[in-house]
């Protein structure tokens, strides 16, 4: 694993991420949050708390298609009441990913493990867009039924394995050498 991460690396060097992460560093803005001691660990606090609400959001919903929370609720109503937070908690990740993006550039985007997280990430927003569709089509027959299909379920655990693979991605970040 180690030498794949290193040959990622390698290989990302030659890429024109390095040139674009050096100007980055060089704008305004860079400098502006750089400068301002409070700012990076300011858009860290923000990132992490979205996160554990994302994650809340993700986990509640996901422990509900499982049968293990919240089944005095349809699957309709828990996704109506948690899909919110976790596409505002999107939207928010986005802005504060790019603040640490923008004080941080090589060392987030020379990083192998950040591509890793971004890649789960979009995997993370298109299993939550599925979702979102498949409650509103087929989440009467769940509650009907009584619970979801083997495959849903197996989703479910995906999902929730999913994120925690992510956040893990983003800790590792800080130490993973560039």
């Amino acid at each position: 694993m180690t030498d794949l991460l290193f040959e990622f690396t390698e290989w990302i060097r030659t890429t024109f991420l390095v040139d674009f992460s050096l100007w980055i560093s060089d704008t305004w803005l860079s400098m502006l949050i750089v400068t301002h001691f409070w700012a990076i660990p300011a858009i860290q606090t923000v990132h992490i708390l979205t996160i554990a609400a994302s994650f809340g959001a993700v986990l509640l919903m996901n422990l509900r298609v499982l049968g293990v929370v919240g089944t005095d609720r349809t699957i309709a109503r828990t996704g109506k009441r948690y899909l919110p937070w976790l596409w505002y908690g999107f939207v928010i990740l986005i802005i504060t990913g790019l603040g640490m993006i923008t004080a941080e550039p090589v060392r987030e985007l020379i990083n192998p493990i950040f591509w890793i997280k971004m890649g789960l990430f979009l995997v993370a927003v298109i299993a939550a867009a599925w979702f979102q569709i498949a409650v509103s089509r087929k989440s009467v027959n769940w509650d009907a039924a009584g619970s979801a299909s083997f495959g849903i379920k197996l989703g479910a655990v995906g999902i929730i394995l999913l994120w925690l693979v992510i956040m893990l991605c983003g800790r590792w970040i800080a130490y993973a050498p560039t």
